[in-house]
């Protein structure tokens, strides 16, 4: 049992009168560090119309100056204790942290509540973070990656889907909002009911529990705003789109569809199809294939985001445009097998061994080891996930996994980004994608 308690691939929870959800992750054995983070239903699908952009405005502005100190007195008190804040915000939720040496935790703990519950929204500070959203808008409009990324999204995602969209509204929408309209998205979307509190420390849950009674008593708001209106990912007929970027050195390509939330039983068979065909392993075929073998493009990878309310898939190149076409029907060869062919045994042993051998990896320290609680904690995962997690990627099998690819990694459903400068890229042969 006392292995069990400090087994980093554990964790546990509990659930307080006021609907806050409290997570304890032990820390791995060693550290001599904790993590602390609070998610809260603040992502951008919650932005109100007109005001695109808000929720991550806010969560910049928030961790800036809270309590008693302002900007500077806030990062000299994190300097002085060795701590340091995160923060980030997505389509569903938005997350800060805070992690430091162990010794350290209730003052760090007590920071964190300063910044969830008491954040100051100093004008100045406002303004320095509108100034930092219109360069991600210049960012988002004059890098080929950016642009394919967008461009894809839109093609996926009808609108009104916070998936369409980068969160970052625009000019017009970020250049509108006022301080009162940030602290009024911080009361409504800082609750406890819908709130998670995940702590990773050597502490007990007990423990825990009694410093966030201390330090959490109450949020701005006990429950949740009211949950948005999400469509589902369309399901378009393969089509290309070009994004001319004549000044622009490099052509960005990305290929990729809509794909099931991280709730879906097919899950663990389309996470280790994507460590397949483009994954976190050099082993993956489109950095084999398309980077080392030819040395057609300088990147060339995949990703499948998974979140609760849905999700998408995405391979991706970047190369010369003079290789463009090259790259593209490499890159959706690839795609098009990962959907309809069996994966050799040999090849998905080394790639799913490659993966299981990481997770040892993700626990040397305690911010490493947070993240898999966050997950956990955020997807409703069992106590015991991250410890079985192992067992079930061996128990998938090839046919599994071709089943439960082909119908998302789909050639008649996919859609094609090229954006960079050069001619027209011909489209895609319909064999491929």
């Amino acid at each position: 049992m006392t292995a069990d308690r400090n087994d980093p691939l554990l964790f546990s929870r509990l659930v307080r009168a006021d609907g806050l959800t409290i997570v304890r992750q032990p820390s791995p054995p060693g550290s001599a560090g904790f993590a602390a983070t609070y998610v809260a239903p603040a992502g951008w699908a919650y932005d109100p119309e007109g005001r695109e952009g808000l929720a991550v405005v806010t969560s910049l502005v928030g961790p800036s100056a809270a309590g008693r100190r302002d900007r500077v007195a806030l990062a000299r008190e994190l300097d002085r204790l060795g701590g340091s804040l995160e923060r980030h915000c997505a389509p569903e939720s938005a997350e800060v942290g805070v992690s430091g040496p162990a010794s350290e935790l209730e003052p760090l703990l007590g920071l964190l509540a300063d910044v969830v519950l008491r954040p100051r929204f100093e004008p100045d500070d406002l303004e320095r973070v509108r100034r930092q959203m219109f360069e991600r808008h210049l960012r988002e409009a004059t890098q080929p990656g950016h642009r394919a990324e967008r461009e894809l999204l839109r093609a996926v995602f009808p609108k009104g889907s916070p998936y369409r969209v980068s969160g970052l509204g625009d000019h017009r929408s970020v250049a509108r909002l006022r301080r009162e309209d940030v602290r009024r998205f911080h009361r409504a979307t800082s609750t406890s009911d819908g709130g998670f509190l995940v702590l990773t420390t050597s502490r007990s849950l007990e423990n825990v529990q009694r410093s966030a009674s201390r330090l959490f008593p109450e949020f701005p708001s006990e429950h949740p705003v009211g949950f948005p209106r999400v469509a589902a990912a369309s399901a378009p007929r393969a089509a290309e789109r070009l994004v001319p970027m004549a000044d622009r050195t490099q052509t960005e390509i990305r290929i990729g569809g809509g794909a099931p939330p991280r709730s879906d039983p097919r899950f663990p068979a389309l996470f280790l199809a994507n460590e397949v065909l483009g994954g976190r392993s050099m082993l993956n075929r489109l950095f084999q294939h398309v980077r080392e073998q030819r040395g057609l493009a300088y990147h060339a990878s995949s990703d499948l985001e998974a979140m609760r309310w849905g999700g998408y898939w995405l391979a991706q190149a970047g190369t010369g445009p003079e290789r463009a076409q090259a790259v593209v029907a490499l890159v959706a060869e690839e795609v098009r097998r990962i959907g309809t062919r069996l994966i050799p045994q040999t090849e998905l042993d080394r790639i799913r061994e490659s993966t299981i051998g990481e997770i040892p990896l993700a626990l040397e320290t305690a911010g490493d080891a947070h993240e898999l609680a966050v997950d956990g904690a955020y997807h409703g995962l069992s106590e015991q996930y991250w410890r079985e997690w192992p067992a079930l990627l061996r128990s998938v099998s090839s046919r599994a996994i071709r089943e439960a690819a082909g119908p998302v990694y789909d050639p008649a459903h996919a859609t094609t980004v090229v954006a960079g400068p050069g001619t027209p890229v011909a489209p895609v042969p319909r064999r491929a994608v």
